[in-house]
C-alpha cells in the first residue's frame, strides 16, 4: 500500500479549512469546516482530532457490525464535541464541518462513514465510482432526475448542504462497506477537489501509474481550473509498495499554515 495526501488554500480562500487524517495503513478521513472567521478551521480540526479519539479501540478481529459501531459511535460523539463548541461560544455560530473516514482493517473489506459533500472515490479496473453521496440539495435533485449530472457539477447552490457535523445536536452518519480488491485504488478528497474536475477528468489523471504524479496532477489541475476553494485530498494505492512508513499526521490548517474555508451557513 502507498498513501500520498495533498492540502492546498486554492487561489480564492484565505484560510484552510480542509484537515486531513492519515493514520497509516489503517485510518483516514477528510473534514471541509465552514463558518465565519476561523471557525470552519476550529470545526475541521475539532471534529477529526474528536473522530480520532473515538476509534482506538477499531481491530479488524471485531467483526463487521462492531466496527460500523465503533465508527458511527465515534461520529456521533464528534459530533456532539462540535455542537457544543458551536453553542457555547458566539464565535463559532453556525460553525460545521463535513467527514468522509475510511478504516480499513487489512482483511480486504473497507469500512466508510460519511456526513456531507467530500467524497469517497474507488478506482477499479479503469473505471471510477463515487461510493459515497453527497448530502446536498442539488445531488437530491440529480437523485430525484430533476437535473442532470452536468446541471449539477454547474449549479450555483451545489454548495448548499442537507447535513453537516456540528449543526444539530444529533446527526445521522451514513455508514457502509464493501469488499476491496488488490489492485484498486481509493481517493479521499474535499469539494475543493470534486468541485474543480469532472468525473472524466478525475478518471484520466488517477489512472496515471506514479501516485506522486497523480497527487501534483490532481492539485495543478484543480488550480488551474480556478481553484475555488480549499483543495484536499488522500490517495491509497493497494497495489504499490509503501514508500515509506509515515506516522501517524493530521493535516490541518495550523500545521501546514495555509489557513482555509467555507463560509455562508451551510455551505460546504
Amino acid at each position: 500500500m502507498q498513501v500520498v495526501s495533498r492540502t492546498h488554500v486554492g487561489l480564492v480562500r484565505e484560510n484552510n479549512e480542509d484537515t486531513l487524517l492519515v493514520r497509516e495503513p489503517h485510518l483516514f478521513a477528510v473534514a471541509d469546516g465552514m463558518g465565519g472567521y476561523a471557525a470552519g478551521e476550529i470545526a475541521s480540526r475539532a471534529i477529526i482530532k474528536a473522530f480520532e479519539a473515538g476509534t482506538h479501540s477499531l481491530r479488524h478481529e471485531l467483526g463487521e457490525q462492531n466496527i460500523r459501531k465503533v465508527l458511527t459511535e465515534a461520529f456521533d460523539k464528534a459530533n456532539t464535541h462540535v455542537f457544543k463548541m458551536a453553542v457555547s461560544n458566539d464565535k463559532y455560530t453556525g460553525m460545521g464541518t463535513t467527514m468522509t473516514a475510511l478504516y480499513l482493517p487489512g482483511d480486504g473489506t473497507a469500512y466508510c462513514c460519511h456526513v456531507g459533500d467530500s467524497r469517497l472515490y474507488t478506482l477499479r479496473e479503469g473505471n471510477l465510482v463515487q461510493v459515497t453521496r453527497d448530502h446536498t440539495y442539488v445531488a437530491d435533485l440529480q437523485a430525484s432526475g430533476e437535473i442532470t449530472e452536468e446541471e449539477a457539477f454547474i449549479h450555483p447552490q451545489r454548495h448548499i448542504l442537507m447535513k453537516a457535523l456540528g449543526v444539530e445536536e444529533s446527526v445521522r452518519a451514513d455508514s457502509l462497506h464493501f469488499k476491496l480488491l488488490p489492485d484498486d485504488r481509493l481517493l479521499l478528497c474535499s469539494d475543493g477537489l470534486s468541485d474543480m474536475l469532472r468525473e472524466q477528468e478525475l478518471l484520466e489523471i488517477l489512472s496515471g501509474s506514479d501516485l506522486e504524479k497523480v497527487a501534483d496532477e490532481l492539485l495543478e489541475r484543480s488550480l488551474s481550473n480556478g481553484g475555488r476553494d480549499n483543495i484536499s485530498f488522500i490517495l491509497i494505492d493497494l497495489a504499490a509498495p509503501a514508500q515509506q512508513a509515515n506516522e501517524n499526521k493530521t493535516t490541518s490548517a495550523a500545521s501546514e499554515q495555509q489557513p482555509t474555508g467555507e463560509e455562508e451557513g451551510v455551505n460546504g
